[in-house]
């Protein structure tokens, strides 16, 4: 059936579909399946192919071809048929379908390769049409299509990077050209054409200046208008030859490590890697690079040992954010080598958002985009209170709401939400519900969003399903292995899933890859301390948070009331009623997600010693 609605030139001939289909199994068989074959299909579908003597096709008559509809649109010049043409293709013809018959494999994929080139044909066209018309955001949406059916397609990251920069978006131009450098080594081995490089260097100058035909003046893009652009130059080697690798290494696994951060722009190896050796100023370096941010370094090795010094340059404000040394013991090179590189990059994201959030927090919200709205949300969201909750859910809406498929920004919407049911900010199982829905949506827009699904692990460990809390950790730190605050999470469900000592593993690792860590990482170590029987220990990381939340107060009760300390029992509990007057017991002991009977049980018999 599949055949005829694709050869609608005419009839085929019986002989020529048995050969098609079954040539592999002699005349006779092949005859034979053709007539079952019919049968079958008009038993479950009617009489949907017309026979005529030794001839048949698809009735026009009584079904129709998607396929036919698709392709009778390809040379039209309507915007509105051409978008209906472009919903009818999904992907490759029968994708998935497997037939032991060389003719008919043979046809199929010299089938595929034409609907394929006529499906680009009709996006080429489609953008065309809608530039002419002035509808630039439908057409660059209409170019990410081609590029999600073809990624090495050359002609098609030329043509976004001038949409880009003709909206004034030069940075995002220029992430677009390394996109393309990627792309085409990737999947083809190759370099970009002289045209692509041209247009590289245009925009770069600033001298890619035409709108729709027009002259324009360019204009450099407002602050906060896409994500922080950071390049990762090669770290300059101070010892021998032979160790050169090393010193790359660092660099390139920098570079893929905070790529997994998708809100981060990371410029690629192959563009960075230009610089290696050449002394060239970094606002120069920044410039012909697209970045906002540059990290660079240096390595010395020298016997069994190891230096690294980092920094973190800002250079639109021409300052060094962040800078640190790194003195190490060589033992195993390659698990010294990741070691750092975890420590490094954990801690190098952080300081760019907050870089980034000091300028964001100078500057009016109607006059920020999306990344820096959601930021602003991130900062109300970690104060913890709920006026600063309330500010966040609003922060994150508006974010969406200027960026409708900004995956992450869904993922902490759903965290805003999270933090409303400790606030008593609506109903639980409202906000719960609300929490998963903007998780999931996240996950719609971005599969591979990382955060979305450490939050969904939040929302399934507040419904007390712990596999599936786990499951979903599991892949955030697939997906992200260097994210400190799944590093963290994972060490917390651990803990609740009454691993106490793994538990206590994992969050120590996140509390060594980012010493500017929030304070809920006490908590969670506290937590899988008093379950490991180490009370005095929990005692002190809990005297390390300056606003104990609820949990910290109760942890501190049963550690004080384990080790028999009457006073500190008495003080988190003066704190504990102050903060919560009508807190209950047994209420509380509910909430907590354990899977062991045994772990809810101590916490509960400590309270009910002392309240």
């Amino acid at each position: 059936m599949a055949y005829l609605a694709v050869e609608n030139a005419g009839p085929k001939s019986r002989e020529h579909l048995a050969a098609l289909l079954w040539g592999e199994t002699g005349d006779d068989r092949a005859r034979h399946n053709l007539r079952q074959t019919l049968s079958n299909i008009k038993q479950y579908c009617g009489a949907v192919i017309a026979s005529n003597g030794q001839y048949l096709e698809l009735d026009r008559n009584v079904c129709s071809s998607d396929i036919a509809e698709f392709l009778d649109g390809v040379e039209s010049d309507d915007p509105t048929r051409l978008f209906s043409c472009l919903e009818h293709y999904k992907g490759d013809l029968l994708e998935g379908i497997q037939i032991n018959a060389p003719a008919f494999e043979d046809w199929l994929r010299d089938t595929r390769q034409r609907l394929h080139e006529s499906a680009c044909t009709i996006i080429d066209r489609l953008s065309e049409v809608l530039l002419k018309e002035g509808r630039t955001e439908e057409a660059e949406g209409v170019v990410r299509k081609r590029l999600q059916m073809d990624p090495a397609c050359e002609s098609a990251h030329r043509a976004l990077m001038n949409m880009l920069a003709r909206r004034g978006h030069r940075s995002e131009a220029i992430r677009q050209y390394q996109i393309c450098v990627d792309a085409l080594e990737r999947e083809l081995g190759v370099k970009p054409e002289a045209a692509t490089l041209a247009m590289y260097e245009e925009i770069r100058t600033g001298g890619h200046s035409q709108e729709c035909g027009q002259n324009v003046q360019y204009e450099p893009p407002e602050p906060g208008e896409s994500s922080p652009i950071i390049a990762v130059l090669p770290f300059d080697n101070l010892s021998g030859e032979d160790d050169l690798y090393f010193a790359d290494g660092i660099t390139e696994d920098m570079t893929t490590a905070l790529s997994r951060f998708h809100d981060l722009q990371v410029i690629a190896r192959d563009s960075s890697f230009v610089y290696r050796g050449n002394d060239v100023p970094e606002n120069e370096a920044a410039a012909a690079l697209g970045a906002n941010y540059l990290v660079r370094g240096s390595v010395r090795r020298s016997n069994a040992a190891v230096r690294i010094n980092v920094q973190l340059l800002d250079i639109e404000n021409k300052r060094t954010i962040w800078g640190e040394q790194y003195n190490r013991q060589l033992e195993d090179v390659f698990a010294i080598q990741n070691d750092i590189v975890s420590t490094l990059v954990a801690t190098l994201v952080g300081r760019v958002e907050t870089a980034r959030l000091k300028q964001a927090r100078s500057v009016p919200v109607e006059r920020l985009e999306a990344y820096d709205i959601m930021l602003r949300g991130k900062y109300h969201h970690h104060l913890f209170t709920a006026e600063d909750c309330q500010a966040c859910i609003d922060c994150f809406e508006l974010a969406i709401q200027r960026e409708p498929n900004y995956a992450i920004a869904h993922a902490w919407l759903a965290c805003g939400y999270g933090q409303a049911m400790v606030h008593n900010l609506g109903g639980i199982a409202e906000l719960v519900d609300k929490a998963q829905a903007a998780a999931e949506r996240g996950l719609e827009l971005d599969e591979n969003e990382s955060e979305c699904h450490r939050v969904l692990a939040q929302v399934y460990l507040t419904r007390g399903n712990l596999r599936r809390a786990l499951w979903h950790q599991e892949r955030a730190l697939f997906l992200n292995p260097n994210d400190d605050r799944s590093i963290c999470a994972m060490g917390e469900l651990l803990t609740f899933a009454g691993q106490a000592a793994e538990g206590e593993m994992w969050v120590r690792k996140s509390l060594k890859l980012n010493p500017y860590h929030p304070q809920r990482y006490w908590s969670h170590l506290a937590r899988a301390l008093v379950h490991l029987e180490r009370y005095s220990e929990a005692l002190d990381i809990l005297d390390r948070i300056g606003r104990p939340r609820s949990d910290d107060l109760v942890y501190g009760i049963v550690a004080s009331t384990k080790l028999g300390d009457k006073r500190l029992t008495q003080k988190a509990l003066d704190t504990l009623r102050n903060a919560l007057p009508g807190f209950d017991a047994e209420v509380f002991a509910k909430t907590l997600p354990y899977e062991r009977a045994e772990d809810s049980e101590l916490i509960l018999d400590a309270l009910r010693s002392v309240i």
